[in-house]
């Protein structure tokens, strides 16, 4: 009789066992939720698994996809010999995407430092020889889902100390249009009006000035993947007073960039600035050279 009775204890102790751990686990469960409570549910989705009809009432959630992209960039360039020199440069170009919503953000910082001799004391000194900051934002709306057309608005300031303006500033809106797409290469254009001040710099031939005026503005943007790891990039811009004697301006900026490993590429620039109405003793053409390191992100 007893070897009966322990022989079903035995075959019943695990059933009480498995009974046991689950009514600890339920408790644990239970413990958790009531330290991180679910979220309210406000809104439902159309692929949820809970029939919609419990959500009666319940607006849809908004899924609209928000994505954040762009590139860092930086370059330094030393040399020591007779003629010292140092060369700076640094970039961000970040793109934020939400819905048919664009808007491209772009700070660019270029320096350049060099030796010279003080006609007074005759020694050597390091004097700032290039100095520019400036930035531009872009918003583009697509008019349809998927498609080619959009409208945009831009703003940009630039101050440079050796342009003959102690800063420029812009705003614009218009329409603009893909124009060619393909898996390899995209080509964008786009055109409106505008407006712009150029504060012309102090010098000792008259007082700083103000200069106001309005401005169509015109820019284009073309894009190849040359190779799988190197991209070829064409920006030009056109801000162009038609009231004469005012300044227009005009840029171009050329890229070869070449992917060193996932996130780290080499980027080769070429750039112009042209301003039509400057000072004699100032030219009217600028351009830069940069050999930078990109972080992508």
């Amino acid at each position: 009789m007893k070897r009966i009775i322990i022989i079903s204890l035995m075959a019943v102790s695990p059933n009480i066992f498995a009974a046991q751990e689950t009514s600890n686990a339920e408790a644990i469960e239970a413990i958790l939720t009531s330290l991180n409570p679910p979220p309210e549910i406000d809104c439902y989705h159309f692929t949820d698994e809970v029939p919609p009809e419990e959500f009666i009432g319940f607006p849809e959630c908004d899924i609209t996809p928000s994505t954040i992209s762009g590139s860092v960039e930086v370059g330094a360039f030393f040399n020591t010999g007779d003629n010292d020199y140092a060369i700076a440069k640094a970039k961000s170009d970040l793109v934020h995407d939400i819905g048919k919503l664009s808007t491209n953000w772009i700070v660019d910082l270029f320096g350049r430092r060099a030796e010279k001799e003080n006609a007074e004391t005759g020694k050597k000194e390091y004097e700032t020889t290039d100095q520019k900051w400036a930035t531009s934002l872009q918003s583009n709306y697509t008019l349809e889902e998927g498609g080619k057309n959009y409208v945009f608005a831009y703003g940009s300031y630039e101050t440079n100390r050796f342009n003959g303006f102690d800063y420029q500033a812009s705003v614009a809106g218009g329409w603009g249009r893909r124009w060619y797409e393909t898996e390899n290469a995209y080509f964008d254009a786009e055109m409106g009006p505008g407006y712009k001040i150029d504060e012309i710099a102090e010098t000792e031939f008259h007082n700083n000035e103000t200069q106001k005026s309005t401005i169509i503005r015109a820019a284009a943007t073309y894009e190849r993947k040359l190779f799988e790891t190197m991209e070829f990039k064409q920006t030009l811009s056109a801000e162009y007073a038609p009231k004469s004697g005012d300044n227009s301006k005009y840029k171009s900026v050329s890229s070869i960039t070449t992917k060193l490993i996932e996130s780290l590429a080499l980027k080769f620039a070429f750039s112009v600035d042209h301003n039509t109405e400057v000072e004699s003793n100032i030219s009217n053409t600028r351009t830069e050279t940069s050999l930078t390191l990109v972080f992508s992100i």
